[in-house]
């Protein structure tokens, strides 16, 4: 394990920030450095910044020790995967309130004051959410706008916008990520929370966040996205008509979705031009 940062030196009790800002990254050197300084340049006081690498060799970890002066703290060692490496770094966050960003996405301007002030005085809500601009890969970009329907994160997609979430540190106390899912442990971690309660997410109907199309997002096979929504369902305690249910949702609005997400990226923004 290789690790760094002020609180390495410092006592991790000073000071203690109202948000946390964790990013996970594995060999993430060509979009790292943009995600670090988005949020650097944050407009709030009161944020600590926390890395956690899975053991990168592609030169993350030069870009790591660049900024090291300006991060609480930072370690690099294997994980488990994404969601593994959520956990890791939500439990080493101190402040009231945590974001995740991710090293191919970054925050909009201002983003964490936004949901700040949108929380302030709502002792009730324990995650703020709000809208992200998606970047495709030919450079165009698109507004997605969060949709706050229950049946279609139930039965559909991660509807809601992760990247832009805030979520107080408290709420994450005994709700972990579950690390068995490769690309559904957020949409996992969000269903059971609305189940719980929807009055506690709180939709800031702005930017909070840029975020990255590829990978995953464009790529996921129906067969995963079936396997995947198999397990939450499972996991969450669905009826075997629920799961029927979800299953039918999904394989009926995987090929729009899909179709969608591809023009999107290459159709829309030749009728603009």
């Amino acid at each position: 394990m290789t690790e760094g940062g002020q609180r390495t030196r410092t006592d991790r009790t000073a000071n203690v920030p109202q948000v946390s800002i964790v990013t996970v990254v594995y060999n993430g050197a060509a979009t790292l450095e943009r995600t670090i300084q988005s949020v650097l340049a944050q407009d709030f006081p009161g944020i600590e910044y926390i890395i956690v690498d899975g053991g990168s060799t592609d030169g993350t970890l030069d870009i790591i020790r660049k900024y090291e002066d300006k991060l609480a703290y930072w370690v690099s060692e294997k994980d488990k995967g994404i969601y593994d490496a959520m956990n890791k770094g939500v439990a080493l966050c101190t402040g009231e309130w945590v974001g995740l960003i991710n090293a191919d996405d970054a925050y909009a301007e201002g983003a964490v004051k936004t949901a700040m002030d949108a929380a302030s005085g709502h002792s009730g809500t324990n995650i703020v959410h709000g809208d992200i601009l998606v970047h495709y890969p030919n450079g165009s970009t698109k507004v997605k706008h969060a949709k706050q329907s229950g049946f279609l994160l139930k039965y559909w997609e991660m509807v809601l916008n992760h990247p832009s979430f805030f979520v107080r540190r408290t709420s994450y106390k005994g709700r972990p990520f579950d690390p068995a899912f490769r690309v559904s442990g957020d949409h996992h971690w969000t269903l059971r929370a609305w189940r719980e309660d929807p009055s506690q997410f709180l939709y800031v109907p702005k930017v909070l966040a840029h975020f990255t199309a590829g990978g995953a997002s464009m790529t996921n096979p129906l067969g995963r996205v079936l396997e995947e929504g198999d397990r939450m369902g499972r996991s969450l305690g669905f009826s075997g008509w629920e799961r029927f249910m979800a299953r039918a949702v999904r394989t009926a609005l995987y090929l729009p979705g899909m179709a969608k997400l591809q023009f999107n990226a290459w159709v829309a923004p030749l009728r603009k031009a």
